[in-house]
């Protein structure tokens, strides 16, 4: 093919990639610390997107496509029933109680997340608990493609996790973290959601072709060698990749 109608076409492409193309994906974040070491309680927060929450509850009592704090705030036992009923934190063999403390709204990059603040106590247990397990199931019935990003905050020390339909239940012993296996985790979430997205397959596209197609007196021509070529692709795709 005439290269010069392959850069056509490619732009042709990206350019004409509609709004519904372009996405975030569906994410909640959970962040779980001990401020106290003496207390039992474990402080946690619940970020979850007002717009998935519309899909199951049905917040936008109105329907006019905007969901106001009115809105929420009638909906807040409903969030929290629905939030809660979905993260279960498990020491030994039984399952620690979670208590709502307040419920909050912040924006994040894709809008507006109903922002759930809540204790977590494990019978029992004097202190937080080291080695747990939790059960997560936000939103998998209805979306397969969302993430639960876990945050937990032990002493000094910070262990990270993500939570699919595959990986709903986990085991966490606090005593042993592995960043490499975190550092893994999200390099596999990363390339996924790279694969499954058209727009970023075409924006990758669109990375690669200088890096093998070099401009000389006006004319497109291909690198001189195949190992030049390789080393500009394989940067480009590893960057890529780790940033997502």
């Amino acid at each position: 093919m005439n290269i010069k109608l392959l850069l056509a076409l490619i732009l042709f492409l990206t350019l004409s990639c509609n709004a519904s193309w372009a996405h975030k994906p569906s994410d909640s974040y959970i962040i779980l610390k001990k401020s106290d070491l003496a207390s039992s309680l474990i402080e946690g927060r619940f970020d979850i997107s007002l717009r998935d929450l519309e899909y199951v509850i049905g917040i936008d009592d109105n329907y006019d496509g905007l969901i106001t704090w009115k809105e929420v705030k009638k909906h807040h036992e409903d969030i929290s029933d629905y939030a809660l009923s979905s993260f279960k934190l498990k020491a030994g063999d039984s399952y620690c109680k979670n208590e709502v403390l307040e419920q909050l709204i912040d924006d994040h990059s894709d809008g507006a997340y109903s922002v759930l603040r809540f204790n977590i106590e494990c019978p029992g247990e004097k202190i937080r608990p080291t080695v747990f397990d939790i059960d997560y199931n936000l939103f998998f019935d209805i979306n397969p493609q969302h993430r639960g990003l876990l945050n937990i905050q032990h002493k000094d020390k910070t262990l990270t996790a993500i939570f699919s339909p595959e990986d709903s239940t986990q085991h966490f012993d606090l005593n042993t973290l592995n960043p490499l296996y975190q550092f893994a985790e999200f390099v596999k979430e990363g390339v996924w959601h790279i694969w499954i997205g058209f727009d970023h397959i075409l924006f990758l596209l669109s990375l690669l072709l200088p890096a093998v197609l070099i401009r000389n007196k006006k004319e497109w021509s291909v690198v001189p060698s195949f190992k030049l070529a390789f080393w500009n692709v394989f940067k480009i795709v590893t960057a890529f990749t780790v940033a997502h």
